[in-house]
């Protein structure tokens, strides 16, 4: 299951109604983009990051949004860290996690090649904040999901009231690389009593470039209290979107 998105402080304090809306992708994956119905907000900034929020797309008053897909985007991102170099000690790790580390588990058969190379995402966890920079005012999230239910599950991860569905994201790759194999671990519910099997399954082809992947719970255990957890999970490789998938708004 990817981990929780923690850090962004997109999360604290929503009441939301959830709306949906359609998404194209520009030629050769060169932006991810879409129209979302009722926009009221104006216009705003597509907004991403962990210690700091950064803009990286646009929202226009009705509602258009784009998300740019740069070329060459670990490059880039390198260059624009040498020009601003961090101050912090704490902040001095490498802006990159190896893609093996991204996406493997151990304790299962997997097939790897070109895995240990640096990964880029510009989501966490498939989640994008709407707002305004400039106010520094927070509009809601957006999630590309299955179902507005999968997103709301994905989004209160603590709750543990996970449905079977996925979510779809975008990583940045410099060379092409595979993750093949299954996975399979014991886990323990809440109560660190009941236990059940995890099974994830990996089918990544990437190509050098921008890459839609495909998170998906395909089955859930549900302990004796009601909460569920994933059961079997997959990621897999696409090269179009499904005709399922929406991006669900969470307004604050």
């Amino acid at each position: 299951m990817p981990k929780p998105p923690g850090p962004l402080n997109f999360f604290t304090g929503f009441i939301y109604t959830v709306f949906f809306f359609t998404i194209t992708l520009c030629t050769a994956q060169e932006a991810i983009q879409g129209v979302i119905p009722g926009w009221s907000f104006g216009e705003g900034d597509v907004i991403t990051g962990f210690q700091e929020p950064k803009k990286i797309g646009t929202v226009n008053a009705e509602g258009h949004f784009k998300i740019p897909l740069t070329p060459d985007f670990i490059q880039k991102r390198k260059e624009e860290i040498d020009k601003n170099p961090p101050t912090s000690s704490a902040d001095k790790t490498s802006p990159f996690m190896d893609l093996d580390r991204v996406f493997r588990r151990r304790g299962g058969s997997i097939v790897l090649e070109n895995a240990i190379q640096p990964v880029g995402s510009l989501s966490n966890v498939g989640v994008y904040g709407l707002g305004s920079m400039e106010r520094q005012e927070l509009f809601g999230l957006l999630i590309g999901a299955s179902s507005e239910t999968f997103a709301e599950s994905v989004m209160s991860m603590p709750s543990f009231k996970f449905t079977p569905g996925f979510l779809i994201d975008w990583y940045y790759v410099d060379k092409a690389a595979t993750i093949k194999g299954v996975t399979t671990e014991e886990s323990l519910a809440v109560d660190q009593k009941e236990t059940f099997t995890n099974t994830m399954e990996y089918d990544l082809e990437f190509q050098p470039g921008w890459n839609m992947v495909k998170y998906e719970i395909l089955s859930v255990f549900e302990d004796r209290d009601g909460r569920t957890y994933p059961r079997e999970e997959r990621y897999v490789s696409l090269t179009s979107l499904p005709g399922d998938f929406e991006f669900v708004f969470i307004p604050k």
